[in-house]
């Protein structure tokens, strides 16, 4: 799958929502960063390269998503851009990798860390978010509902 950079905006039914969740792996990363408006284009670009390394090469799949709206859905929640502190000047973004499974996962762990292009790429993207700030992130297992 190439990078992507989207929102969903068309009307789901029952066999749209059985094919998403079909297709969605077992182990999920997360990265969530702050990116100054600035930067946007260098972003796109640098996680342009990432995708296309780490979905051609090593099977993974990989989406971007940007922040669209900073405003509190109700009562009672707080959105994620006032949860990081980000500002006006600016985007919140969002980056997922699936992988099939834990042993898909670590042996991409594995081959990335050997692989002499994603030292370089990650310096830029420390490089490209924002001043004084790291990326959040967090390795989630998917949970099995239908018990």
């Amino acid at each position: 799958m190439p990078f992507m950079l989207f929102a969903i905006g068309a009307p789901m039914n029952k066999s749209n929502i059985t094919e998403i969740v079909q297709g969605i792996s077992g182990e999920v990363d997360h990265f969530v960063y702050r990116v100054p408006k600035k930067n946007h284009d260098a972003m796109m670009q640098l996680d342009k390269k990432f995708g296309d390394i780490i979905t051609k090469e090593f099977g993974v799949a990989h989406l971007v998503f940007q922040l669209s709206s900073t405003e509190a859905p109700m009562e009672g929640m707080s959105n994620i851009a006032k949860a990081i502190s980000a500002t006006q000047d600016e985007e919140v973004w969002l980056e997922l990798l699936f992988y099939r499974d834990r042993k898909h996962k670590d042996e991409v762990g594995a081959k990335m860390r050997n692989d002499e292009r994603m030292g370089p790429l990650w310096q830029q993207s420390v490089d490209l978010v924002s001043p004084g700030t790291e990326f959040i992130m967090g390795e989630f297992s998917r949970l099995n509902l239908d018990m």
